[in-house]
């Protein structure tokens, strides 16, 4: 044989593991959710359902970028929320009425994939059943090939005769995506319809419920532990937005304001952004959701820089708008102050027992007023011409987390987020055009009221020129 192919054969065989070798599976920061603290919130959904109810929480799918590379992955937040567990291919099971797991009966049970060598080597550890059990605190972990053979001992012919007169229902939580758009036949695929007709089918008398409400009452409060990581994921955010005003330069391209943003926040640790950063220059803006970053910036120009860390899991939220020569225009600054003025009454209104929407209404209120008195509106209706969005949303493991919208509770934690947008072609003076302004910061909800969780950032004028004028070097 040729000793080329030979070396060769000897190269690939090399890079095989040894039947029964894996790599040790570690956990690299020491500051995440303890399993205890997770086993406390499984808790408290299972003493929520009945006795016939099952709920079921699905990892997230692994997305494909193209080809064959998948983005990197990001757990289901509600899986996250209950285990901890970060990795794809799992699903838990809370069973209020037990379940037999190698003969012993337990109220949960994670499901996740067994680790493989072969795999491993390609695309890195994951936790397996063992790694579930240990690591993670999951009483009963077994493979997720086990899964369909322990909904039919649920649901199926094989339940236990002590369960036959219960009224089954399964709550669905962390559905793929659910409708999948199909143009060559001009209709869309509904994977969860499909997944319920399926269930239906198999367990005729099984209600298939596609949510778990108490989750989102439970998310909404934020427990010690979570607040510890939230203000984590602020702080690295407030530093990111700090390094990207002092290294601002007009003629720069808003793409390199945004890396000198997502440098700092990996540099101090955090995993990814919460979402994709927006960075507007001039008439993008005014723009809410624009991400293309791409443009070249210009003197005179207002930078809207909306954008947040995510660390374990948890984001954070902060908008600053600042001028690309550190200085705002007279007309920049009106604007700018009206927004200010906006977003100091929404912190006022965030209190508890104020309703949901009571930040918003004062805000809104403020700048239909302000512009009225300068002549940009007419009537105090037409203000949602340039103030379009809602001023505040939840946040925690999501930048959009979930609630109930009913009044406001003390421990949860809301964005505070006004803002003006005026494209030019508005029917205004011109003076006013391409400006967009929006101020945003994460806000607690205490019984001794508001605490602004990113309010060591600069966000009145005169403390944003005085940062802008540090030098980045």
């Amino acid at each position: 044989m040729n000793i080329r192919i030979i070396l060769t054969l000897l190269v690939f065989i090399a890079t095989i593991p040894a039947a029964g070798q894996t790599f040790k599976y570690e956990v690299f920061d020491d500051d995440h959710i303890s399993p205890e603290i997770h086993a406390e919130r499984r808790a408290r959904v299972i003493a929520s359902l009945t006795d016939g109810s099952v709920v079921a929480v699905l990892a997230a799918d692994v997305r494909n970028r193209q080809n064959d590379v998948d983005y990197e992955y990001r757990q289901n937040s509600n899986l996250l929320y209950l285990t901890g567990y970060p990795h794809p291919g799992a699903v838990l099971l809370l069973v209020p009425r037990g379940i037999d797991v190698d003969g012993e009966m337990v109220t949960e049970v994670l499901f996740v994939k067994e680790r493989n060598p072969e795999r491993e080597v390609w695309s890195g550890v994951t936790a397996g059943v063992t790694e579930a059990r240990e690591v993670y605190g999951m009483k009963a972990a077994i493979s997720i090939g086990a899964l369909t053979e322990t909904l039919d001992r649920l649901f199926g012919d094989e339940r236990s005769e002590n369960n036959v007169d219960l009224e089954d229902t399964l709550f669905i939580d962390g559905w793929a995506t659910k409708s999948v758009p199909m143009p060559l036949l001009g209709s869309n695929l509904y994977v969860d319809s499909k997944v319920k007709n399926s269930l239906h089918s198999s367990y005729p008398s099984l209600t298939v419920v596609p949510s778990v409400d108490i989750l989102d009452a439970m998310r909404e409060i934020k427990d010690t532990a979570e607040l510890r990581l939230l203000r984590k994921a602020i702080d690295i955010t407030l530093e990111g937005h700090r390094t990207a005003m002092r290294g601002a330069r007009p003629n720069m391209k808003e793409f390199q304001i945004e890396a000198l943003m997502e440098f700092a926040f990996k540099n101090l640790g955090a995993e990814d952004v919460g979402y994709p950063s927006i960075v507007g220059s001039s008439y993008n803006a005014c723009i809410l959701h624009y991400t293309t970053n791409r443009k070249e910036t210009s003197t005179g120009d207002l930078i809207l820089a909306d954008c947040g860390a995510e660390y374990h899991g948890y984001t954070a939220d902060v908008t600053r708008t600042f001028p690309m020569t550190g200085k705002f225009t007279p007309e920049q600054t009106v604007i700018y102050n009206i927004v200010l003025e906006a977003q100091d009454a929404g912190i006022e209104a965030s209190r508890v027992g104020n309703e949901f929407r009571a930040p918003h209404n004062a805000a809104k209120k403020v700048i239909a007023d302000r512009l009225l008195e300068l002549g940009i509106i007419h009537d105090a209706d037409s203000v949602q011409r340039y103030f379009m969005h809602g001023t505040s949303h939840y946040l925690g493991l999501d930048v959009h987390d979930p609630g109930t919208r009913g009044p406001l509770k003390a421990n949860s934690v809301i964005t505070v987020e006004p803002g003006i947008y005026i494209p030019a072609g508005s029917p205004c003076d011109e003076k006013w055009w391409n400006i967009g302004v929006r101020i945003e910061d994460d806000i607690l909800i205490t019984d001794n009221g508001p605490e602004n969780l990113s309010g060591a950032l600069a966000r009145t004028i005169p403390d944003i020129e005085r940062l802008m004028s540090t030098s980045s070097e």
